[in-house]
């Protein structure tokens, strides 16, 4: 079976009333339409990723449309059921940084933040192209560790709370141009804003993220694969399922090391890191069985 899917972020203020009712909404239309996938919506607006039928997919984003006017999806399709459920959460942030209290946000969206700042994948092709801009990855290390933009400055941060911390110690020029980006877009709404509080003036973001621009330049700056928060771990250049990497079941990171799961002898895939304290696995139950935490069954067999 292919899966439709489609990805958007909106920045938007919702009162508690809104926010209830938003969310019970996309939840009715999520089971409805028998979609897997995950949504996240808290007082600055809505983010997520789903799957399901292209009547689906049309619904959702018709609803969605006429809640927050224009939103730019990015689309395609899936032969993985990306996730294994659909999943509608309330969360403080839609992106969590911790710090910045929105200040873009309007009552309808982005306000203080020009569009003009927000570079399409041509123009921010040529601009990193022509090497006179610093090119800054917002990503975490477990993303950047398996692709990221030629000569782009690597935070090897922890978690995107770490952000701030990162731009106050790196020494980033602030006389120079920072064409910044990430997966689709979303934490680059925020990081751009931290640098702005921190000084920098002429702060770029490549709009629609790397993904966007993949669709555009397959073979282009991009090296490696880029990390997707759902079950295909990583998708190729040419925004395919990752054929080297599946997500680790001890930490959830993208992993490439071929194994064999040591409670069921299922071929599995893991990372480096966790393999060097842990025993290769191939899912949460054989993860608890080898943790002690469950007892296998008679016959144990995974998928």
């Amino acid at each position: 079976m292919q899966y439709a899917m489609t990805q958007w972020y909106v920045f938007y203020t919702l009162n508690k009333e809104q926010l209830l009712a938003v969310r019970d909404t996309l939840r009715d239309i999520g089971e409805t339409q028998n979609m897997n996938g995950l949504i996240l919506v808290a007082h600055e607006g809505c983010n997520g990723t789903v799957a399901g039928s292209p009547e689906a997919i049309q619904a959702i984003e018709k609803y969605l449309n006429g809640q927050f006017g224009d939103i730019f999806f990015q689309h395609w399709n899936s032969d993985i059921k990306p996730f294994k459920r659909f999943k509608v959460d309330i969360r403080n942030e839609i992106v969590a940084l911790k710090k910045v209290a929105s200040p873009l946000l309007t009552k309808e969206g982005l306000g203080e933040v020009s569009r003009s700042d927000h570079l399409s994948p041509q123009e921010f092709h040529t601009m990193i192209a022509r090497g006179d801009v610093t090119v800054l990855d917002t990503r975490n290390w477990y993303e950047t560790n398996i692709g990221t933009f030629k000569n782009a400055i690597i935070p090897n941060t922890k978690a995107f709370q770490e952000f701030p911390k990162f731009v106050e110690e790196s020494n980033i020029p602030k006389d120079k141009p920072v064409a910044m980006f990430c997966t689709s877009g979303i934490r680059c709404e925020k990081a751009s804003e931290e640098m702005r509080s921190q000084g920098y003036k002429n702060v770029y973001q490549l709009d629609g993220g790397i993904t966007n621009y993949l669709r555009e330049f397959p073979d282009g700056e991009w090296q490696g694969e880029c990390f997707v928060y759902d079950h295909r771990a990583a998708v190729d250049s040419h925004l395919q399922p990752s054929k080297r990497y599946s997500l680790c079941r001890w930490c959830g990171n993208p992993g490439d090391v071929k194994s064999e799961c040591k409670a069921c002898t299922t071929p599995c895939i893991a990372c480096e890191a966790c393999l060097q304290e842990n025993p290769p696995v191939c899912s949460k139950e054989c993860k608890r069985i080898q943790q002690g935490l469950t007892k296998p069954r008679a016959k144990q067999t995974c998928s």
